[in-house]
């Protein structure tokens, strides 16, 4: 049997116009500077325009809610407010703006239960230390040329996890077909 799937492509490098990068607004949740550095120096690069950072969970959250916030990089970071912890407060957020904005999880957590528990906490991308700057700006152009609904369920608030979309009048056309040359 048959399944026509589209599958959405990953974007290749610049699909971002230099011009929308030169609108954004990035924060950069890190708590070791020559990370943060690293990664603002890739962000630079691309002509973001405005990128803040924090060094923080709360001070990530106390300057989202002074100012408009486009995209989240964040790694692991310290606790009280670790990075997930961080990413959980975001989702749950009254502000749409803030509840839905991208978040890119830079981990050097490898192991399958950190990637579950990145994605269960609402992450829209993770990017797994060490990486290139290629890496980090394929994980960025994913999650704004293709952003994902933001799903509200028991347990979950976070994009959709769904990268596929099937359409089931094709899928059912498909399999008519296949049934018709198997007969």
């Amino acid at each position: 049997m048959s399944q026509k799937e589209t599958t959405i492509p990953k974007p290749s490098i610049n699909v971002i116009s230099r011009q929308a990068y030169g609108a954004m607004n990035v924060l950069v949740a890190e708590d070791a500077g020559h990370m943060a550095g690293l990664i603002c120096g890739i962000l630079k690069s691309l002509g973001v325009g405005r990128i803040v950072e924090a060094r923080s969970g709360r001070d990530a959250l106390d300057i989202m809610n002074l100012q408009a916030v486009d995209l989240l990089l964040t790694d692991d970071l310290q606790q009280p407010m670790d990075g997930l912890a961080l990413v959980r407060e975001i989702r749950k957020s009254k502000s749409a703006e803030i509840a839905t904005m991208p978040i890119i999880h830079i981990t050097s957590r490898l192991q399958k239960s950190s990637i579950f528990a990145a994605r269960d906490a609402g992450v829209t991308e993770i990017l797994s230390k060490p990486f290139s700057a290629a890496q980090m700006i394929t994980r960025i152009e994913t999650a704004l040329a293709n952003p994902r609904p933001i799903i509200k369920a028991q347990g979950f608030v976070g994009p959709d996890r769904r990268r596929r979309i099937k359409d089931p009048v094709e899928n059912r056309r498909a399999a008519d077909k296949q049934d018709a040359t198997n007969t």
